[in-house]
């Protein structure tokens, strides 16, 4: 039975029928949500399916998984991501920061890797070779007869597109159901797991960086020497390569030797509020910057305190180092000061982002290149904006959206020492030319919170897997 309502932005007459929790008015285009109470309640039958496999269950569970979860996407692709949120966390149990990310990723496009199934689901889904649907992809002939030598092996590589285009991620945490078994002797089987390629499928453990090489990892979740809470803010000194970072709610700063290895900490003591902060720099006079609680905080490497920085006016949001040794800071969200090593201000822009695109901004990040270049990353516009180091507007790049190039959720911008730009976004680490050019993207497993490079242009993220990542780059 079909049930009408009105688009809420134009106001045109729309009809519904079916189950479906968006639709698109015809007249303005625009993604409208269904009333709830409009919504046909799909049933699903209580009895087993038909398709099982012996001991291990059926699959009605795991089909409606994958139809709910179409939902979400088409939730999160209309920009309700609050709805799309709590409706994940409903179907897989996760927390609210986990639900986060993966709605993040499935309206930028991405994979999702589902925990919380079973291993009885994840190899139902493996054998489910007929359904509607899902298509899988045999092995080459060499690589079926190894296969067929392992005991207990199944299928090594497949393509699960489940219902409408929503590619799924079956995986359990630690079930490895896709290994592939190359060179098993009849005695004593040896175990590879291959880079397995699955279009739409991430496997754990197995990110790919493409455009850029991991050297080093290291952290974890702890209170401990070396381990971190929610780490964001990462920097690098110049002088001998130890690497900064600190945790964004509790003022946990750690220090650590080029590879990874525990030095020291310090707090950074609570005033009115948790000190809230995801970045800082380090100097060539090893002089640590640290905006927190709307100034600057400047400490030695041990952790000193040496002195606060305050502006009259200004609430100091982020900070970055020019290369002269001066700092270029964001202030109420979007203007930038120009400083002093000392604090003295230089010089300043107003409403850098907001004066350019119409639209307000409260978050905006900065970097400056080797040429004193200020690129301002504006959060809540999705677009970089370019200064000249006397604070003349150059150049904007950028969007909203899911291309190469556009930006979902960006969190930090930094420059290498080619001037070429890196932004950190739900897709990953994308790169662009110093005139804004899409170059590639770094397909970081994880999220990246920091950015930082040191003197022999490697990369060091944080990330919300509570690590510090180290990459280097082709010349």
């Amino acid at each position: 039975m079909s049930e009408t309502f009105k688009c809420p932005k134009c106001g045109a007459p729309l009809d519904y029928q079916g189950s479906d929790p968006i639709i698109r008015c015809p007249y303005c285009s625009s993604s409208v949500i269904v009333p709830e109470n409009l919504r046909a309640k799909p049933s699903f039958s209580s009895k087993p399916s038909s398709f099982t496999l012996s001991g291990l269950g059926d699959l009605g569970g795991l089909i409606n998984r994958a139809k709910r979860i179409k939902e979400v996407k088409d939730l999160a692709e209309a920009g309700e991501m609050e709805q799309a949120v709590s409706l994940y966390r409903e179907i897989t149990g996760a927390d609210e920061f986990s639900a986060r990310q993966a709605v993040g990723k499935l309206a930028a496009g991405q994979p999702i890797t589902m925990t919380g199934l079973s291993q009885a689901e994840v190899i139902s889904a493996v054998k489910l070779a007929t359904a509607p649907g899902i298509h899988i992809q045999p092995l080459d002939q060499q690589t079926s007869r190894s296969v067929g030598r392992a005991v207990g092996c199944f299928v090594a590589i497949l393509t699960l597109t489940i219902l409408a285009g929503v590619l799924i991620p079956l995986l359990g945490a630690g079930v490895g159901l896709f290994a592939a078994f190359k060179g098993v002797s009849e005695t004593a089987p040896e175990i590879n797991i291959p880079g397995i390629v699955i279009p739409g499928v991430e496997v754990p453990g197995l990110g790919a960086s493409g455009f850029a090489t991991q050297e080093l990892t290291f952290g974890g979740e702890g209170t401990g020497p070396g381990l971190f809470g929610d780490v964001r803010a990462i920097a690098v000194n110049p002088e001998n390569g130890n690497i900064y970072a600190a945790n964004y709610d509790d003022g946990r700063v750690q220090v650590f030797d080029p590879q990874g290895k525990f030095i020291t900490q310090w707090m950074i003591q609570k005033e009115n509020t948790d000190p809230y902060f995801d970045n800082l720099v380090v100097d060539r006079n090893e002089t640590v910057y640290v905006p927190v609680f709307g100034k600057i905080l400047r400490f030695d490497t041990s952790g000193k305190a040496q002195k606060e920085i305050k502006i009259d006016g200004k609430y100091i949001d982020n900070l970055a180092l020019a290369a002269d040794g001066s700092l270029v800071a964001v202030a109420n969200g979007e203007t930038i000061l120009w400083l002093t090593s000392e604090g003295q201000v230089i010089n300043q822009v107003e409403k850098a982002v907001s004066s350019l695109s119409g639209d307000s901004e409260l978050n905006a990040k900065v970097a400056v290149d080797g040429l004193g270049n200020v690129y301002l990353l504006g959060t809540f516009n999705n677009a970089v904006f370019v200064f000249s180091p006397d604070g003349k507007y150059l150049n904007r790049f950028g969007s909203a959206g899911n291309e190469a190039g556009q930006f979902r959720a960006p969190q930090a911008i930094e420059i290498d020492g080619k001037g070429r730009i890196f932004v950190s976004d739900i897709k990953g680490i994308q790169v662009f030319s110093k005139d804004g050019r899409y170059l590639d993207v770094i397909k970081v497993q994880y999220f990246a919170y920091g950015l930082a490079f040191d003197d022999q242009r490697k990369l060091y993220i944080t990330t919300n897997q509570k690590k510090v990542e180290k990459y280097s780059f082709p010349e």
